[in-house]
């Protein structure tokens, strides 16, 4: 009769946590993070053997969890947030290049083209005259300010990522501490969990992160680096911008059959690494390297050039005369003599060492080797365009040209990248708005859009001005179009039926940066310049690749149709990854539906909860009346 009293005393004290529980779960149903309580509640043994039952045990109150779904929504919600991150980063740009019927790059170059076809109409009016030197220097402003905006819109991106970083290290900070309490708290730390998951997920909206959560063991990673450990906050994430100076190389490289590899200077070797001829230049044979389309050096055999001939700092200036066996040596000197080209890039002959002061010593100064020629500060921002042009003549008669361009495979592009880090160790992010930010941050990263766009502009920029700067006409209305391909045209004869070069220099420059508009080389533009540039509104085949025109390339277009085909690619861009989040979001919130329907609270199951407490309660306070019953009964019959 005792042990009945004792029992439903369990029944009692149970019955009460639990209905305090179900009014906690009401209570916290909106609490942001909060998870659905259940409580412990099992038989009570004796000596782990069942008897007659000795009541029940009331172990504590359990949170309703699944780790499984809680970190794959996770995971699918941090995939979202990159495609959220890019789509709204690309809206930006896309109003960088919106354009209306009456204002736009379209416009302004249409306007161009009507003033050269204006002045080509009447080439004795001034006012068309004007009209063409203004909308030639509306052009170039129009392109600056398009590229300009795309760089202001990537600074903004990278003022924003900062702010992220020190969210994120503030997140982390915050479950460490929170790891604390709950080693100190244990076991009562329901809330905590809770608060830990919140702080997660705030994280997982910036970084994908790996979790590991085994018994007694707490690990955070961030793009495969240890962030986290229990309760250790390692070290914050810090950014790095790494920059990349560009190297040009004029060499072949042939590989031997014993798997050694010889360098041929592309000055004197063909690429199949025979000589251009014996010897590879005459007397009156013209060598010119051009920088950036605008900056230009010539050597000459024969002509005598005082400089540093061995390119070590430490020894004095010498004079030689240029023949076949110096050629190399004598353009690293006038490279880096010319007070245009030396603020841009150094020359140097081949391979280096550096010496104690950091002096960068050929490693063979006494003779030619090839030509490295290195931008002087690193970075993207530094990129430069150099190749050598070659004009073989007999006197006056010019018998060929060439050109030489660098070796894609041994140079290297300048590049600037933003790097993110802990501990020197670099985060390899897969998902999350940060990765969006770092990829478009990042002119090395394949993904990245800006530095597309960008390009895009330059590879304008760059056809723009060579195809304006020079051409040769071949017939009536036939022409070599651009300087490039003027200077590598080989088809014989040369003059006087045609082979001629015609210099306008309207635009120079190899870049957007670059560019620039000659107002008054528009004065000294003849009939025969005007029929020329006419052409170019509707030449059809023009080649965007930063080299010589090319009327075999398969990606040849217009003016026109190339910047109408860079906008669409913005919009299509931008189209792509609005649709990749919205798929994306529509994946995760299906599982974060899925989720939250097993861990959060539910009022109607809460009141079914309430209903069976408060059933079991009045039961066992039942019995315990109805053992009070029993007791004095008997208390009576004694007396």
């Amino acid at each position: 009769m005792f042990s009945t009293l004792s029992v439903s005393q369990t029944g009692l004290s149970t019955s009460k946590y639990a209905i305090d529980n179900v009014s906690n779960n009401q209570a916290n149903r909106n609490t942001p993070g909060y998870k659905k309580r259940v409580a412990d509640l099992s038989e009570i043994r004796l000596n782990g053997v069942h008897i007659t039952g000795q009541g029940v045990n009331f172990g504590g109150i359990s949170r309703v969890t699944s780790q499984y779904m809680y970190d794959k929504f996770m995971q699918e919600s941090t995939k979202a947030n990159y495609l959220d991150k890019s789509s709204n980063m690309l809206g930006g740009i896309e109003k960088i290049f919106a354009e209306t019927d009456s204002s736009g790059f379209s416009v302004d170059l249409n306007r161009y083209f009507q003033s050269v076809e204006s002045l080509r109409t009447n080439p004795s009016s001034e006012v068309n005259r004007s009209y063409m030197k203004t909308q030639g220097a509306v052009i170039v402003e129009s392109l600056q300010n398009l590229y300009s905006s795309i760089e202001k819109q990537a600074q903004i991106e990278k003022v924003e990522l900062k702010t992220d970083v020190n969210k994120v290290n503030q997140i982390l900070k915050e479950i460490a501490d929170v790891n604390v309490k709950i080693e100190k708290y244990d076991p009562s730390v329901n809330d905590l969990l809770d608060k830990r998951d919140l702080l997660e997920l705030e994280l997982s909206k910036f970084v994908d992160v790996d979790i590991n959560r085994d018994a007694g063991f707490y690990e955070i990673k961030i793009g495969g680096v240890v962030a986290v450990s229990n309760n250790i906050f390692h070290k914050e994430i810090e950014i790095e911008d790494r920059l990349t100076p560009q190297i040009d190389k004029f060499n072949h490289i042939r590989q031997n059959a014993d798997g050694s590899s010889t360098v041929f200077d592309s000055l004197k070797y063909n690429s199949d690494f025979t000589l251009k001829a014996v010897p590879p230049y005459d007397a009156d044979d013209t060598i010119t390297y051009k920088l950036n389309n605008e900056f230009s050096v010539s050597v000459k055999i024969g002509e005598s050039i005082t400089g540093n001939w061995d390119g070590d700092p430490n020894t004095p200036d010498t004079t030689m005369t240029v023949d076949n066996d110096n050629l190399t040596r004598a353009f690293m000197v006038k490279i880096n003599s010319d007070p245009n080209m030396s603020k841009l890039v150094t020359a140097h002959n081949g391979e280096y060492t550096l010496d104690a002061s950091g002096n960068k010593i050929p490693m063979y100064p006494n003779s030619d080797n090839y030509l490295k020629i290195e931008s002087n500060l690193p970075g993207v921002d530094n990129e430069f365009t150099g190749r050598f042009s070659i004009e073989r003549k007999t006197g006056t008669d010019v018998d060929g040209r060439e050109t030489i361009y660098k070796n894609d495979k041994e140079s290297k592009i300048g590049q600037t990248d933003t790097v993110l880090t802990i501990l020197d160790q670099d985060l390899n992010l897969k998902s999350g708005s940060m990765r969006a930010q770092v990829e478009n941050l990042s002119t090395s990263n394949p993904n990245n859009k800006f530095q597309k766009y960008l390009d895009q502009l330059d590879q304008f920029a760059q056809t723009l001005a060579d195809v304006n700067s020079s051409y040769i006409r071949v017939g009536e209305n036939d022409y070599v179009y651009g300087r490039d391909a003027s200077e590598a045209h080989n088809t014989a004869p040369f003059p006087p039926n045609g082979g001629d070069i015609v210099n306008m220099n309207l635009f120079s420059g190899s870049s957007v940066k670059t560019l620039k508009f000659d107002k008054n080389a528009v004065n000294d533009l003849n009939q025969q310049n005007l029929d020329y540039l006419a052409t170019l509104q509707w030449k059809d085949n023009l080649s965007f690749k930063g080299g010589a025109q090319n009327p075999n390339d398969v990606n040849s277009t217009s003016f026109v149709e190339f910047y109408r085909n860079l906008k669409v690619g913005v919009s299509t861009d931008k189209e792509e990854a609005n649709y990749g989040f919205e798929v994306q979001d529509a994946i995760a919130n299906n599982l974060g539906t899925a989720y939250n329907e097993v861990v959060k609270v539910n009022s109607d199951d809460e009141m079914i909860d309430l209903m069976k407490f408060q059933a079991a309660f009045s039961a066992n306070a039942q019995v315990i009346s109805a053992v009070d019953e029993m007791i004095q009964t008997l208390l009576g019959m004694k007396r």
